[in-house]
């Protein structure tokens, strides 16, 4: 009897744990770092945002590594997260441009693939993390290539699906990104994919090119047979000393994995 009561709690924290739903929270975003001076003002208080939104998943765009030093790895270093930087610059470049993925999820695979036409930030990439036990997908690319345009977006983006479709071996999948193509036609270039954000008017432009982006702008995509978008919400900084209004830097989008073996 001592054995069955005992062991009844650990039964039933077993089974709350196979029927606790599995909820993935991935942001994508661009840091502010226009210049040093402004990372060196702005870093403590994105990692304190970053702290409070607590993200699974950080898909940081148009990351700029100068000598070693890369500001989405510090953010990383400080969440206690892992942290992979995409790119296609040799480890000689002095100045590398990428992307990168943070976590605090175990990681068990990833990888990287060049986008054509090849431009500074056409590398993307991927990683495959476990949200409790099941394995998903996380890609980042920035389909905003320069120049840009409408056979050159269906280029890249054709190479991003072809990758998607050689290495996702089935499993629930998710591209975090930023989106010259206006909704329509990134919806139609993506087939099986939606965006997080409900409504294309609210777009969000990366920090970079405020007031001089184009299209969908910064989102999660996710394919709509093992996902349901539960929340979309921005990712902003409160307004500094002499600005307006706050500094947008992305979104975080909060996902339901749909049944239990995908």
């Amino acid at each position: 009897m001592l054995a069955l009561v005992v062991s009844a709690p650990a039964a039933s924290a077993r089974q709350a744990e196979g029927t606790r739903p599995h909820l993935l929270k991935i942001a994508t975003l661009e840091l502010p770092v226009a210049d040093d001076g402004q990372w060196q003002q702005r870093r403590d208080q994105v990692l304190q945002l970053l702290e409070s939104l607590q993200p699974d998943v950080i898909a940081v765009q148009r990351v700029l590594q100068s000598q070693g030093r890369n500001p989405a790895c510090w953010l990383a270093t400080r969440l206690r997260y892992s942290c992979d930087f995409v790119t296609a610059d040799p480890p000689s470049q002095g100045l590398r441009h990428g992307s990168a993925m943070l976590t605090r999820l175990p990681v068990t695979e990833d990888g990287v693939t060049l986008l054509h036409p090849p431009g500074q930030f056409s590398a993307a990439g991927m990683m495959r993390v476990k949200v409790q036990e099941e394995l998903v997908n996380i890609y980042i690319a920035r389909l905003r290539p320069d120049p840009d345009g409408p056979d050159v977006r269906r280029h890249q983006t054709s190479d991003l699906m072809t990758w998607i479709g050689a290495t996702s071996d089935g499993l629930p999948s998710l591209i975090a990104g930023d989106f010259s193509a206006e909704a329509g036609e990134l919806v139609r270039s993506t087939p099986g994919f939606q965006p997080a954000r409900k409504n294309p008017g609210e777009r969000v432009d990366p920090p970079s090119m405020a007031g001089a982006a184009r299209g969908h702008g910064l989102d999660v995509l996710f394919q709509v047979k093992h996902f349901d978008g539960l929340r979309q919400e921005n990712v902003k900084l409160p307004a500094a000393e002499g600005e307006t209004g706050a500094l947008r830097l992305g979104v975080m989008a909060t996902l339901r994995l749909q049944g239990e073996t995908l």
